[in-house]
């Protein structure tokens, strides 16, 4: 039996899940396919007060916290290829790609400026723009920049026509000559798949305005500049003019209650920064008057339901119309910014990520999960634990419940004499047949884990 435990995805929901088993004693090995960890709550892990209360009171890891974790190991621009094994001891096998940029890298900002290549930072849902060697953020962990390869001009190791950043690096941190992939093995006891999830793009919405103007922009969009650190300082701001908004309209298409649970944070954000005029239009008859008051009093705004929606530029601000069903008459009215809320789905390397852990995706495109005690946390394999938006889009609250609940049935698959710190003390209280019981617990793994 091994003290470790495997999770895969860096997003709120696996590093909770490293924090609470790091504390355990256990080793928390993190696996994040992006070469920063921290998923779409990057920016807010920054700081304490950074993510406002959308948790709900649920602390939030902290860049800091985790960096002075020896407990937790972090392998980024990485995947999961395989697992082999059963619960208790597992065999995993990781291949992480080359960044590139090594530690050394001081973050002077040199090889920005010099890089010809320029592309739309996803980090920021396209709302700025980066390099092909870059870093996501002002603060990241790892704060080393890394070189988005598939859009660089070099083709390493043999074709390097640019060296643009090479040639102004003083620090000697970039190296095109790194192996392009590194092979890790690894034994461990449990393992927890956190892969988060995935924003649908603001091009479907071509149709209600979207890509018609500038302050048309997705709740993805919004969201990022609620943000700090961020692209506007963490406050909603017109990306036509960056001044800001005295009247917003978040119009829902599709009130699932992932969607509804985004409209109303957002709808209380926004009030918060003093914004004069919220309204929430949601594109669908309400399926009875008891919806549409749920709704106005989780928003804590009028909430209008309505059809044959249009968007029309004007001069300064946008002209809106639609049918209101909830006022039974055609309205026309004038927005500074109009919000569309984007849905999620399942992330596009879930189907790959399943297989190269045995587990079942089900109907809905997620992991397919099943628990105890009102925690479903658990795949089609044991030992193989599923946690936040894995098996279902969930808020920051529910997926952080998830994820220590992950974090403790991880815990229990790990051999206890291995666990060091406080916690593993704490769970084994001092007596005085402690040695004789050690004794026989070490005896007992020896034979389990004899061939």
């Amino acid at each position: 039996m091994s003290d470790a435990v495997l999770i895969v995805g860096a997003g709120i929901a696996g590093l909770t899940a490293a924090q609470r088993i790091a504390a355990a004693g256990a080793t928390a090995i993190v696996v994040e396919r992006q070469p920063i960890i921290g998923g779409k709550l990057a920016a807010p892990m920054t700081k304490s007060n950074a993510i406002g209360d959308r948790a709900e009171g649920e602390p939030v890891p902290l860049f800091q916290s985790l960096a002075e974790n020896d407990n937790i190991e972090f392998i980024t621009n990485a995947t999961l290829t395989s697992v082999s094994g059963r619960a208790g001891s597992f065999n995993v096998s990781i291949t992480e790609r080359a960044r590139f940029v090594t530690d050394d890298c001081t973050r002077c900002k040199l090889c920005h400026a010099v890089c010809p290549v320029v592309l739309p930072n996803e980090f920021d849902v396209g709302l700025t723009f980066r390099k092909a060697i870059y870093t996501p953020m002002i603060t990241t962990m790892p704060e080393a920049w890394a070189i988005d390869i598939e859009n660089c001009l070099n083709t390493p190791p043999n074709y390097l026509p640019c060296n643009r950043c090479t040639e102004v690096c003083d620090d000697n941190a970039i190296h095109f000559d790194q192996a392009l992939e590194t092979k890790h093995e690894r034994n461990v006891s449990a393992v927890i798949l956190a892969p988060g999830m995935q924003i649908q793009s603001g091009e479907e919405f071509s149709e209600l305005g979207y890509g018609a103007h500038p302050d048309v922009v997705t709740s993805a969009e919004l969201q990022r500049l609620l943000e700090s650190p961020g692209p506007s300082g963490g406050y909603a701001s017109r990306p036509s003019n960056e001044e800001y908004p005295d009247s917003v309209l978040l119009v829902l298409d599709d009130p699932s209650p992932f969607a509804l649970y985004i409209v109303a944070s957002q709808a209380k954000q926004l009030l918060d920064q003093d914004v004069e005029t919220v309204s929430v239009l949601v594109l669908s008859p309400p399926t009875s008057e008891e919806a549409a008051q749920q709704l106005t009093e989780k928003t804590g705004i009028n909430v209008h339901w309505g059809a044959a929606f249009r968007v029309q530029p004007q001069d300064g601000n946008l002209g809106v119309s639609y049918e209101d069903f909830t006022e039974k008459k055609y309205v026309k009215q004038d927005f500074d910014m109009i919000v569309l809320c984007v849905d999620v789905e399942p992330p596009d390397d879930l189907q790959a990520l399943a297989e190269a852990a045995g587990v079942s995706v089900g109907d809905s495109g997620y992991l397919e999960v099943s628990g105890t005690n009102g925690a479903n946390v658990e795949s089609s394999e044991p030992g193989i634990l599923v946690a936040g938006c894995g098996s279902s889009p969930k808020n920051i609250r529910d997926s952080i419940a998830e994820a220590n609940a992950a974090a403790d049935k991880a815990v229990g698959l790990l051999n206890p004499i291995l666990l060091e710190g406080e916690a593993a003390a704490a769970s084994s209280p001092a007596g005085p047949n402690d040695d004789m019981r050690n004794q026989i617990e070490k005896l007992l793994f020896a034979l389990v884990e004899r061939p």
